[in-house]
Order: structure tokens, then sequence, then C-alpha cells
């Protein structure tokens, strides 16, 4: 009985998504930009004052992305359109560290079985002047 029950959740899994990026669903860097992937989970970045921060975790995970700090990273104009796979387009506006936290959750179709995941994806972003 244990077996089958392993045997089910391995299959609900597999048929909602991966658990690593595919080449597909990793965003276009936009020219230029510190590009934030989750290769980038809990490690420090760091950046320059004026430099825009894309934060690009994929597409394979429907992600929650902690709004910018609004003081070291702040939202801006947005020039650029969100490609699949970006969450956010930043800019580093002063001296000083931030976190990026986002939480990502698997995307199921509807009225379909599906396991529940979170992944929790943080970064450091230290600016420099």
């Amino acid at each position: 009985m244990r077996h089958a029950a392993a045997i089910l959740a391995v299959a609900l899994c597999v048929s909602c998504g991966s658990a690593g990026g595919s080449p597909s669903s990793l965003p276009t860097p936009i020219p230029g930009a510190l590009v934030i992937t989750r290769a980038s989970d809990h490690v420090t970045v760091h950046a320059r004052v004026g430099d825009t921060i894309q934060v690009g975790l994929g597409g394979d995970y429907d992600w929650h992305l902690d709004p910018p700090d609004g003081v070291v990273l702040v939202q801006g104009v947005q020039r650029y359109l969100l490609v699949r796979g970006t969450q956010a387009i930043w800019t580093a506006a002063a001296p000083g560290t931030s976190t990026v936290t986002a939480t990502g959750s698997v995307i199921c179709a509807s009225g379909q079985a599906c396991i529940l995941l979170a992944l929790l994806f943080t970064t450091t972003v230290v600016v420099a002047p």
C-alpha cells in the first residue's frame, strides 16, 4: 500500500511541473541588466547605483515576489515589458543592502490533482555607489 502511495505522489509531482528551470523557462536578459535567477538563491549579488535589476526566476512555478524595499531597490518607471519568466524589473537606487524574496508554487491545470509545494527564494543585493 505504501509503495502505491509513493508512486502516486511521484506521478502527481511529475504531472504538475519540474523542480529545475529548463532553458526554455529562463527569461531573456535585458541588455546591461543584472539578472537574478534561481541560481542566485542564497547568494549575494553586487550592483551599482543606477543598475537595472531583472528578477527572472523562470516560468516553471507561479512566483510571488515581495516588493522592493523602496530605498535601495525601487520599482521605478517600467521601460520594459515583462517577458515570460521575468517577475520584476527594478532599479538600484541607493547604496546599501536589500533582500529579494519570493515564493514559488506549482502550476496545475484547473481541476487537476496537484501536489502542494512551495519553493522559497532569497538573495541579497549589495549596491555600491
